[in-house]
């Protein structure tokens, strides 16, 4: 009897010692876990900060500020040529003093948000040469031109699809730049390699656009056909042209607003052909700050 009193202590040691020895791993592991989540939250915190940071501007030794994908005369975008007749625009650089919010007959303010490079929104591959601009609708009746470009964005994390456009017109007539106009966007099938897509927001489900959306649809038309010689006749298409897609609805469903549409691109451009080609018609803000 004597002899089982010192192996019950013993047993019951060693049962302490593994209890602890579990607790010690559990801990260990819980502490493992909690240092992984922390890490992964501000990777994500850093990801959600990439786009503000691909888009900041840089002054170059003139003074001026070098807007990526905008000038004409910037080294990364002197490779685009025109596809049409006509010539191309002078530099359409923005002065910091022309940095501003104000849109009015012979101005047009761009709001730079380019996407971050990644494989499903903005591939980064070179456009050398510029055909047409196709005209498309989001088909997403009240949502915002940031709403939009927030969505292309989240392809890069989701990657359910390739989809974006060079730049958006919002409801209130906004343009947000999403991708420079020196690479390609995912939006016009096979004419991704020639052209620049706009996309436009609408009211609706008929898609039809209201006056904010068509003016600046037409302003920005007109300065891209400007800047890259195009014509009105044949430089602007809709995306229903390349692949028979309902898209923009409205300009499918209603040839006769689609022709008052490129009527009216190629009279503001006979109107304001020189206001077009100068410096000053484009003014930035960069995720909507001067």
């Amino acid at each position: 009897m004597e002899e089982l009193i010192p192996k019950k202590k013993g047993r019951k040691r060693r049962k302490r010692r593994i209890f602890v020895r579990l607790m010690i791993w559990l801990i260990l592991v819980f502490a493992m876990i909690g240092m992984i989540t922390v890490v992964a939250l501000i990777v994500y915190g850093i990801s959600k900060l990439v786009p503000k940071a691909s888009s900041e501007k840089t002054v170059n030794t003139s003074g001026s500020y070098d807007l990526p994908g905008v000038s004409i005369d910037d080294p990364q975008t002197s490779a685009v040529t025109s596809g049409g007749s006509g010539t191309a625009a002078s530099s359409a650089t923005a002065s910091a003093s022309a940095i501003s919010v104000s849109s009015s007959d012979e101005h047009l303010n761009i709001d730079l948000q380019l996407l971050t490079k990644n494989p499903y929104s903005r591939p980064g591959t070179t456009l050398s040469n510029v055909n047409a601009v196709v005209i498309h609708y989001t088909a997403s009746p009240k949502g915002t031109a940031a709403e939009n470009r927030e969505y292309f964005e989240d392809l890069r994390i989701f990657k359910t699809t390739k989809a974006s456009s060079h730049f958006i017109v919002g409801l209130d007539g906004e343009v947000v730049q999403c991708i420079p106009t020196r690479e390609i966007a995912y939006a016009s099938n096979n004419r991704n390699k020639d052209t620049v897509a706009i996309e436009c927001c609408h009211e609706d489900k008929t898609g039809k656009f209201n006056e904010k959306t068509l003016d600046s649809m037409k302003k920005l038309t007109a300065w891209l056909l400007v800047k890259f010689g195009l014509s009105a006749d044949d430089g602007i298409i809709r995306h229903y042209d390349v692949s028979g897609k309902l898209c923009p609805k409205y300009f499918v469903e209603h040839e006769d607003e689609w022709k008052k549409f490129k009527d009216s691109v190629a009279e503001y451009v006979d109107e304001h052909r020189a206001a077009l080609a100068a410096d000053d018609y484009l003014t930035f803000t960069e995720f909507g700050r001067t």
